[in-house]
């Protein structure tokens, strides 16, 4: 079994049913976080309130606009009020703006944040990508049926049109228009009647059971992973255990205590030195005779490399508390004490007329450390020096750099990729909503790329999606998938489809960058999404890996 099938394995099998706020939610959260943890990165745990279920917001609107319709005849004032509101309050949290939504029950439910920040160069602003999948799943309700799915657009048509129909019927009726209040009194009966599927589908969603969410959307999460471990390299063991160990520095009476000291043993504690140790493989070398202490009170030195190098003749500092102390200059020849010194100047290729001011100069910044003039190159392929003539060093050095930069893609290494999975996703992108309010500011040119529902079937991007208006993904975002479809030749293409609203929705609506990626069966569905038949089982590899490949070229080319 593949990481990727693992990790869908593990939420969707394992953990099984995730609904937003349950125990099976954090348990979702606390995996999510041990994997992002293993490779190295800092994981933020964002934590917010949000509903269980939308539904009975939703059915609540729906009975309002019914009663609306049936109250034109003997009260079409009043009629008309009722219809407005509920018509309102339909679409605000069709638009995700928090109708009768916001009033629902809450739970705690959190979001997992993780960031790959790499090392930016002066001046330089690596460019920011966000990758976001939400791990909570949604309940088997009717909407999901193969019927209902094929006539979605239609029936959404209706139940807007519908809606917002009573309270225009209402007004005719208390104007006396159209042949009286009985004529319009039929009509708004009728418009109302439309009403009433959507709020059964809404009532039964109430009591439908939870799916396990292996398409929807454990694919997603581990499609996000799958990106993670291309983009972040592995960290060795010593990082792993600095992250989870921290050294400690423990009192006399502690070591007692613990009944780790020898009987009759003194313990006796020496400062911590902050100068530097001496390289280890590299041969021995005597740094303190090179070393020119200037304070005694905490024992650092300082070399004066003005005075070594444009002044010989200019006294080089001393240590005040030991009068015979001989003064030394950096790369004198006197005696002994010169040899050696000399011997360290060899060492590090540098020759007797070596000036670092007019060698710092030359190079103007450390961006130009680095040669793109082979011939000029030494040893270890920068200008910072070289290891003279000792072979045994240059190799030593050589081996260190390859080993540091082994396996480590530079073009996925230096974006900034934030990955993001966010909870509470079903019943309204609650999730979304908390990480953008918080972190909003923060990504403003940033690329959000949404991975929803992409185990099983051919991969594509939403053109456009949302339920009361229709938000059109990002234009650049989808050149670049376009020229990496092209390039890359991958499977790829771009889909007009009613899905609802997703991650993505929410970031469009607010006017962030984002697209999102979703897979489609051969009968243009999503498969199985919220069905019982949503296992872990009908996730296939190359599904998953067609997208790990597809997001991860994505990056590159960013």
């Amino acid at each position: 079994m593949s990481q990727l099938a693992e990790h869908v394995r593990e939420l969707a099998g394992t953990i099984g049913p995730r609904p937003a706020t349950t125990d099976a939610e954090a348990q979702a959260a606390d995996y999510i976080e041990r994997v992002l943890k293993a490779r190295g990165l800092e994981v933020e745990r964002q934590e917010f309130d949000a509903p269980r279920k939308d539904a009975l917001a939703f059915a609540a609107e729906h009975a309002l606009s019914i009663v609306a319709a049936v109250l034109v005849r003997w009260a079409p004032w009043a009629s008309m009020l009722l219809g407005v509101a509920a018509a309102v309050l339909l679409w605000l949290d069709l638009d995700l703006r928090r109708g009768l939504a916001r009033f629902l029950p809450k739970g705690p439910s959190q979001n997992v944040i993780a960031r790959h920040v790499p090392k930016a160069r002066r001046g330089e602003r690596p460019r920011k990508v966000v990758i976001v999948a939400h791990y909570d799943t949604g309940f088997a309700t009717l909407d999901a049926t193969p019927s209902f799915v094929k006539r979605a657009g239609a029936i959404r048509a209706l139940t807007l049109g519908a809606t917002a129909l009573v309270p225009l019927a209402a007004l005719l009726a208390a104007l006396k228009v159209a042949g009286g209040s009985e004529i319009v009194w039929y009509v708004s009966l009728v418009l109302g009647a439309v009403l009433l599927l959507p709020l059964a589908v809404r009532l039964h969603a109430l009591i439908a059971p939870p799916v396990d969410g292996g398409n929807d959307n454990a694919s997603g999460v581990a499609a996000m992973l799958g990106v993670m471990e291309r983009i972040v390299p592995e960290p060795d063991a010593a990082t792993i255990m600095a992250m989870d160990t921290a050294p400690i520095r423990r009192t006399p009476e502690a070591a007692e205590e613990a009944d780790v000291v020898i009987d009759d043993a003194l313990l006796e504690y020496t400062p911590v030195s902050p100068e530097p140790e001496p390289f280890g493989g590299f041969g021995e070398v005597d740094w303190d005779d090179a070393r020119i202490p200037v304070e005694p009170a905490t024992g650092q030195a300082v070399l004066d490399l003005d005075a070594a190098t444009e002044d010989e003749s200019a006294p080089s500092p001393v240590q005040p508390e030991t009068a015979a102390h001989k003064r030394r200059r950096l790369f004198g020849k006197r005696g002994e004490e010169g040899e050696r010194a000399h011997r360290v100047s060899d060492w590090l290729g540098l020759s007797g007329g070596f000036d670092p001011r007019q060698e710092g100069k030359k190079i103007k910044s450390w961006d130009r450390l680095e040669l793109e003039d082979e011939d000029e190159d030494d040893d270890f392929g920068f200008r910072g020096g070289t290891a003279g003539a000792d072979p045994f060093a240059a190799e030593e050095a050589a081996r260190i750099r390859r080993k540091v930069t082994a396996g480590v893609d530079r073009a996925l290494a230096e974006k900034e990729v934030w990955f993001v999975a966010t909870g509470a996703k079903e019943p309204g992108v609650w999730g979304m909503r908390a990480f953008l309010d918080a972190y909003g500011s923060d990504l403003r040119d940033a690329l959000i790329i949404n991975l929803d529902s992409v185990g099983v079937g051919s991969l594509a991007w939403l053109e456009h999606e949302g339920d009361a208006r229709t938000y059109h993904g990002d234009r650049r975002l989808a050149s670049i998938f376009k020229r990496v479809v092209r390039e890359r030749n991958l499977p790829v293409k771009p889909r007009s489809a009613a899905v609802g609203v997703t991650d993505a929705t929410i970031a469009l609506s607010r006017r962030f960058r984002a697209l999102t990626l979703m897979a489609f069966d051969i009968n243009g569905r999503v498969a199985k999404r919220h069905t019982l038949g949503d296992t872990a089982d009908i996730v296939t590899d190359d599904a998953l890996v067609t997208v790990v490949d597809f997001v991860s070229e994505v990056v590159r080319e960013l």
